[in-house]
């Protein structure tokens, strides 16, 4: 039978404690920094689908629509609420240099990238 100590429980809770936080670390993200992002795809420049982040979750369509940005806390997704086109996707954001943003389509709870990638300009 194995017997634990006191000490012996808290060292055991704080390693599975900092664990718990390493597992999390790995998915989170944050949203993308603020600047304009201009968007490609196969086909060359998708200019609807650039946007402008800025001030702090906020992003703006060429339009003029705004909408905010949060993250996913299970996958780390960056999720666009609110404008469309942008709206239809979720995006993995990579602070580069430069930074950019990879564009996810989302299909019965799996993400695969949609082929468009945009960049800070």
């Amino acid at each position: 039978m194995l017997r634990m100590t006191p000490a012996g429980i808290g060292v055991a809770a704080a390693l599975a404690a900092s664990l718990c936080l390493a597992a999390a670390a790995a998915v989170a993200q944050s949203v993308p920094a603020s600047g304009r992002y201009q968007c490609t795809g196969a086909s060359g420049a998708t200019a609807d689908l650039s946007f402008t982040v800025g001030p702090g979750n906020i992003y703006t369509t060429p339009k003029g629509f705004r909408g905010t940005m949060s993250v996913h806390p299970g996958t780390g997704n960056v999720l666009f609420h609110g404008a469309p086109p942008q709206a239809s996707y979720q995006a993995r954001y990579s602070g580069g240099p430069p930074p950019q943003v990879v564009l996810l389509t989302v299909k019965d709870g799996a993400s695969s990238e949609a082929g468009i990638t945009c960049q800070m300009r």
